[in-house]
């Protein structure tokens, strides 16, 4: 159980004050943790199944800051479901450097939009299965119902993937979230002299990984909360799955969420 409530507190780096090239920096580590460590990896076979299950032609992620997990995930993907899926990355502030180097690496597997995208309002013509990785904690309870009741007006599959929680053991592990920003730094792609700049000589970045990451745990959902929010929903009924995922050698587990349309109201 989570020691506290959940704390509606907001997290620096999404602020619309905080300077391009720090929020970059912060979401470019994120996403190379995710990729590097491979936390959700062992959501690939559910999140397949559901991408059978509704027949969907693309991915559309949304708030992908750095390009979330898909430098690792897009080739199993590509594979499964053909040379003409498509995974398109959106964020409300577009990292377009990250988002250039997924889709360079992907061979185009990967797309994105350019222009800044509100998850509770996707575009009708941005149709697709939804996903949302390490992002959801950022929305508070109405808007969060938000983005889900989007997704039930507009008929389209949505999965939620978090890998924070309100775990004592969680929020204190955020502690050593500098060590290995310092230690892996040099490494991040796209290369950014701003970013050893603001790890090394002005170390913003590895104490705002560590702030922003307990925020994130302080945010989280619970399966509980989870459940209350997709049960709220209005419109046509949704099956949803609602687990927790103990992933192998990481400290922490992944929550998610995954819905779509009922099988018998698709035929």
């Amino acid at each position: 159980m989570p020691l506290i409530k959940r704390l509606s507190i907001g997290e620096i780096h999404d602020q619309p004050w905080c300077p391009r090239v720090i929020r970059n920096a912060v979401t470019d580590f994120l996403q190379y943790a995710a990729n590097h460590w491979g936390q959700y990896t062992p959501l690939l076979p559910t999140l397949c199944y559901f991408l059978q299950r509704v027949n969907a032609e693309r991915i559309v992620d949304l708030c992908s800051g750095g390009s979330g997990p898909w430098q690792r995930l897009h080739g199993t993907i590509g594979r499964a479901f053909g040379d003409s899926f498509r995974i398109v990355l959106t964020d409300r502030y577009p990292n377009l450097a990250a988002f250039n180097l997924a889709r360079e690496l992907s061979n185009g597997v990967v797309d994105f939009r350019e222009r800044p995208l509100d998850a509770c309002t996707v575009p009708a013509d941005l149709s697709g299965f939804r996903t949302l990785f390490g992002a959801f904690h950022h929305f508070d309870p109405a808007a969060a119902r938000g983005v889900l009741q989007n997704a039930v007006d507009t008929g389209q599959g949505i999965g939620i993937f978090e890998m924070t929680d309100r775990r004592a053991v969680t929020i204190l592990a955020m502690l050593t979230a500098p060590i290995f920003v310092l230690l892996h730094a040099p490494k991040i792609r796209p290369f950014s002299w701003s970013r050893l700049f603001f790890t090394y000589l002005v170390p913003i970045v590895p104490l705002l990984v560590m702030v922003d990451g307990i925020a994130s745990c302080l945010r989280s959902y619970t399966i509980e909360e989870l459940t209350e929010l997709t049960g709220s929903l209005t419109g046509e009924p949704y099956d949803w799955e609602i687990r927790r995922l103990t992933v192998p050698s990481s400290p922490f587990p992944v929550i998610y969420a995954i819905g779509c349309p009922k099988l018998e109201s698709r035929s």
